[in-house]
């Protein structure tokens, strides 16, 4: 068990299975990015479950393309002038991503309906064809418990070949221009979708294969105005950061190394998380020196979360107008610099076996983690103060809630933050943590806020 002090001022309560669930091991849930109230769970047995985020139940499978487990699982950003057609990249072992697409309607009449809450306004999908019929395997809707469903809603469009192994990971940028993989085989595939509306045509633009071992997890960092940003970890313990020049090259532009174990989970800083540091550390402007990079958080295989921060870049210095890169050729112009980073600070050390998934909460700005010893915690942020007159503020991670045996005596794979649709909401921005598990089982966790009089009555209990 762990020493971590831990400020309980949150109760983790179990308030849903999704069902029906996977027969054998489920990978990971994602929910879906553009405000739809869907989530995707990837399993060992060569599907993905499209669960509804409003009664839990399974709303659609992908199955009858991979020939082994599908590992990892991503939903394409929504393309302005495409918004109307949803899409999934699946990642297998069995060494092929599968892109699939299904053509979604908002609302009885074509328009977006509020939710049961009153609060934000989110998409009522109804199913029906993509495109024209071809000669793929297609989605098979076959079970009795499927929510609003009806058959071959979803396409197989495309495959996408190229890995010599297992797929590990797989990962949309923000913009939803590319698409990235990992795998076993030590590399990292980016690809870009080129094809005119309605046309599925991929590029591969790089393969990167700096790392020195399987190759875990990709994430990507959206453009803060030298391109979007693709952080990598590996069995080799370390994370890469990759960025792409203006001639399409793409390369290392940093190696972060201190954990002591294969790195499991990446994510990038939230926004709300960003904008309050900025604000306690009196940088909020729109200085591209004073303005800090978004920070990455890791977990990994020697139990420990870690916090990457970039270090701060001088100005530099005065020089002539003929320096600027709009008027030199592209042939004479720099590559991408390396850059600094550092661990800027490590979590509260709770989990006794390695730390599977992280994520770090849009809305909160808190982090959640699970292990392959079954807990789930939650960490928040705080500030301290400064620790001198004028110098810079204290911030510390707290542990305010725990639960152990999340799912019973079996291990926990994937730990994510969810925007709640279901009629059990009491707020407009309330989240659920969804955890997925060995058991095939996928669960949906609140957080309730614990009153100080609750905190205080515990404390008075004494220990056994």
């Amino acid at each position: 068990m762990t020493d971590a002090p831990i400020d309980s001022s949150i109760r983790i309560q179990h308030i849903a299975d999704f069902k029906p669930p996977a027969l054998s091991r489920a990978w990971a849930s994602i929910p879906n990015p553009n405000d739809i109230p869907l989530i995707a769970t990837a399993t060992s047995d060569k599907t993905v479950r499209v669960y509804s985020l409003k009664n839990f139940t399974l709303h659609s499978k992908l199955e009858k393309a991979h020939e082994r487990s599908v590992r990892s699982v991503a939903w394409q950003p929504r393309i302005k002038g495409n918004e109307s057609v949803m899409s999934i990249a699946t990642g297998s072992f069995d060494a092929t991503m599968g892109i699939w697409h299904r053509r979604e309607q908002f609302g009885e009449h074509g328009d977006s309906r509020q939710d049961e809450t009153g609060g934000d306004e989110v998409a009522e999908v109804e199913i029906s064809g993509f495109g024209q019929s071809k000669p793929h395997k297609r989605m098979d809707n076959s079970d009795d418990d499927s929510d609003e469903s009806s058959p071959e809603d979803w396409e197989y469009s495309i495959v996408l070949e190229g890995h010599d192994s297992e797929i590990k990971s797989v990962a949309y940028s923000p913009s939803g221009q590319y698409l990235a993989s990992c795998s076993r085989d030590k590399s990292i595939w980016i690809w870009e979708e080129i094809g005119e509306e309605g046309e599925d045509e991929f590029e591969t633009v790089a393969v990167l294969q700096e790392h020195d071992a399987d190759v875990k997890c990709v994430t990507w960092r959206k453009d803060d105005g030298n391109g979007e940003v693709l952080a990598s970890g590996s069995y080799d313990d370390t994370i890469r950061l990759w960025r792409g020049d203006d001639e399409g090259e793409w390369s290392s532009v940093a190696v972060l190394e201190g954990h002591e174990g294969t790195v499991w989970s990446l994510q990038w800083e939230p926004e709300v998380s960003r904008k309050a540091f900025m604000q306690s550390e009196g940088t909020d402007n729109e200085n591209e020196y004073n303005k800090p990079a978004q920070r990455l958080l890791s977990s990994s295989a020697d139990h420990s979360i870690r916090v990457w921060s970039k270090a701060p870049t001088p100005p530099p210095p005065n020089k002539p107008s003929y320096f600027s890169n709009a008027g030199i050729p592209s042939t004479m112009r720099p590559g991408p610099s390396m850059e600094t980073w550092v661990c800027s600070a490590t979590l509260p050390t709770v989990h006794t076996l390695p730390v599977y998934s992280i994520s770090w909460s849009p809305i909160s700005g808190r982090v959640c983690s699970t292990s392959s010893d079954g807990r789930i915690v939650v960490y928040e942020e705080q500030t301290k103060g400064r620790t001198s007159v004028g110098g810079e503020i204290e911030r510390a991670w707290v542990v305010i809630g725990t639960i152990e045996s999340a799912h019973g005596p079996y291990e926990i794979n994937h730990i994510t933050w969810c925007k709640r649709f279901d009629s059990g909401k009491r707020r407009p921005d309330e989240e659920l943590i969804i955890t997925t598990g060995d058991d095939g089982a996928v669960r949906a966790w609140s957080l309730e806020e614990v009153t100080q009089n609750e905190k205080t009555s515990a404390s008075d209990v004494p220990s056994s």
